[in-house]
């Protein structure tokens, strides 16, 4: 047990350099709005958040929190289970008046995030119900701030093929915001999924690259005395590559999303081995 620990952290330490090539973005000029009342960068709308801000922020925030669970298209098989922890990172702009109109930072120096984009860690939890059926849950909350997210994902596999090892899936997701008094978000999913298998190293390694394409709809509603803004729902659609691999108990995802704005995503997981 104990190398395939070292490994799998020793591989997702590696990952995380990767980010800031995949998103990389300039400095930062913009103003930020202070209330020290949190002592992390939280949710508040500001007076001069418009309504074409607000939608931009409902359809980039949908791509932000979407439930992506780094994991192929195979079934878990029933009773089998695998809790994740994963860091999904998007190449948003901050100075855009979407996030800066939204957000409010302890000082006038604590930007909402450094170098590579917007990072959301979380904790990740999937069990096989049933032969072909998957369930996963997650959960995130940003510490010293006002906010959290909460999701669930049901994974059907449609297509499995032990001798070739193609496997195809869909999945159904929603993930909701917790925490701050003014507004309200969440975020409903579709995908398609497939991926196949390949054995290394005399099987004791399985790696299985995939494919992923998907629609989301975003939804937002704010009930700040700052402002008067309409209700957005933002219809959006993406596509998502990746590569998830297995040793033993321990499992790690890699995947790279393409939608209105970039994302990169790792997982380290340790559960049944199938």
């Amino acid at each position: 047990m104990k190398r395939p620990l070292v490994s799998a952290f020793a591989l997702a330490a590696a990952l995380t350099s990767l980010p800031s090539v995949v998103l990389a973005q300039g400095g930062h000029n913009v103003t930020l709005h202070i209330n020290p009342r949190w002592k992390q960068c939280s949710f508040q709308l500001d007076p001069a958040l418009t309504q074409a801000a607000w939608r931009q922020f409902t359809g980039e925030a949908g791509v932000v929190t979407y439930f992506r669970p780094l994991t192929d298209a195979a079934p878990m098989g029933t009773g089998r289970f695998e809790v994740s922890l994963l860091q999904w990172q998007t190449g948003i702009d901050d100075e855009d008046a979407a996030w800066n109109d939204t957000f409010v930072h302890p000082d006038s120096t604590h930007w909402l995030f450094e170098g590579s984009g917007l990072a959301f860690p979380g904790l990740t939890a999937r069990v096989g119900v049933a032969p072909r059926t998957d369930v996963g849950i997650y959960f995130t909350k940003a510490i010293q701030a006002n906010y959290g997210f909460y999701g669930a994902q049901v994974q059907q596999n449609v297509l499995h093929d032990p001798a070739r090892r193609w496997s195809g899936a869909v999945r159904v997701s929603f993930v909701n915001m917790y925490g701050p008094d003014d507004l309200g978000f969440s975020v409903f999913g579709a995908d398609l999924v497939t991926s196949k298998t390949f054995d290394l190293f005399s099987k004791r390694v399985a790696l299985s690259p995939y494919g992923t394409f998907g629609a989301s709809l975003s939804r937002s509603h704010e009930k700040s005395a700052a402002v008067s803004l309409a209700d957005e729902s933002v219809w959006g659609a993406h596509g998502m590559v990746g590569i998830a691999a297995r040793y033993s108990v321990v499992s790690l995802g890699v995947e790279y999303g393409v939608a209105r704005v970039q994302s990169f995503s790792i997982r380290v997981g340790f559960g049944a081995s199938r």
